[in-house]
């Protein structure tokens, strides 16, 4: 009896010692005498929170009593108590078996936030980290945006594109003069330029009155409006490329100035005739 009381007590003094504290996942170790028959560990389960093998026994002093080599690996940090992790292998009930208690400490202290690596505070919290990062990125894109927006229009200079240079009555003679110089004016053709030059020099000569036949007289004899109709009919009746560029320009200089009769809107008569 007194040899039982020994060993309880050693129990008891290595489970105060911090020394023979093993942490979490640390397989512990004990040795000790029970009364009874053989004990042996309970079949582990998932949710158990040690682990127990009897890892060798062998008789004591007490010819009543084993003695138990015994590892314990804990699981969850605490108190434990390796009698109800005991059973007799002949199934009787374990008795008055004493406790046998345990202590596994945590790798942890109990105040830890879960932190791989102790962070230090930051001096000024509100401004560190992300923060600062995106303060500077803003500062830097209005930095940049700004000079954009406002020095860019003081150096803007509005331009306008040149208005498209306005179509003349000599633009729309020319076609019709080229083919006279190449020979290749049809009878219809020449109508058509005959009828343009009419209207023109009616307007300017106030022949309106006049019958065409009687205008077109009229304006070979005039000193300027006959100038084209004669040179017409003379490069008709000559052999055609006679007609230099020089001679065909000098011929339309008067008309270079006046409108094309299509953007004037000539009336519908004169238009049938081949103007607008």
């Amino acid at each position: 009896m007194m040899h039982f009381c020994a060993s309880i007590l050693m129990i008891a003094a290595a489970s105060a010692s911090p020394t023979t504290m093993p942490a979490v996942g640390v397989e512990g170790r004990i040795e000790l005498a029970l009364p009874g028959t053989l004990l042996q560990a309970k079949p582990v389960t998932d949710k158990a929170p040690l682990l127990l093998r009897v890892a060798s026994t062998q008789p004591s002093a007490r010819r009543d009593d084993l003695w138990y080599d015994l590892r314990y690996m804990g699981l969850v940090p605490g108190t434990h108590d390796l009698k109800d992790y005991l059973v007799r292998a002949d199934g009787s009930p374990i008795g008055e078996l004493p406790s046998i208690p345990v202590a596994v400490v945590g790798l942890l202290p109990q105040d830890h936030k879960g932190e791989l690596v102790g962070a230090s505070g930051a001096r000024w919290p509100f401004f560190g980290g992300y923060r600062v990062a995106i303060g500077v990125v803003a500062v830097l894109w209005c930095a940049v945006l700004f000079p954009l927006i406002f020095i860019g229009r003081k150096k803007r200079i509005k331009t306008d594109a040149p208005p498209p240079a306005r179509a003349t009555f000599a633009d729309r003679l020319r076609p019709l003069i080229d083919q006279a110089v190449r020979g290749t004016l049809s009878t219809e053709e020449k109508g058509k330029l005959e009828r343009m030059l009419l209207w023109y020099w009616q307007q300017r000569l106030d022949l309106t009155a006049d019958s065409p036949a009687d205008a077109i007289a009229a304006l070979r004899r005039h000193e300027k409006a006959g100038e084209l109709l004669r040179a017409l009919e003379e490069w008709l009746h000559r052999r055609p490329g006679t007609a230099t560029a020089t001679d065909v320009n000098a011929l339309l200089a008067p008309y270079r100035d006046v409108p094309d009769p299509g953007e004037v809107r000539a009336p519908a008569a004169l238009a049938a005739g081949g103007v607008a």
